[in-house]
């Protein structure tokens, strides 16, 4: 489905489920292990933007990009993670993985 740019298939609505079950956690103050609710919303928001404005992504490497930036939020700040996923996406891009 098309709506302007974006295109939402279900992979996206799982993304927008993730969203708004992390938003709740934040309202409500549910705790998730190990996780920052609010780096975790970051991120979610970066693979959303991504995935909806590029259909053709393949979804395997996709998949496996978004699982370290995760990861990554344990260890690093926001800042480098995003970083560190913009730059992964870019040269997964420019060798033609993605």
């Amino acid at each position: 489905m098309y709506i302007g740019p974006l295109y939402i298939n279900t992979k996206e609505l799982f993304l927008i489920m993730a969203a708004v079950l992390i938003f709740l956690a934040m309202k409500y103050g549910w705790g998730i292990s190990w996780f920052d609710k609010r780096e975790l919303l970051i991120i979610i928001a970066m693979m959303f933007a991504t995935k909806t404005l590029l259909p053709a992504l393949q979804n395997e490497a996709f998949f496996m990009m978004a699982i370290a930036a995760i990861f990554l939020t344990l260890y690093m700040t926001v800042f480098q993670v995003v970083i560190f996923y913009l730059v992964g996406f870019s040269a997964l891009r420019w060798l033609k993985i993605i």
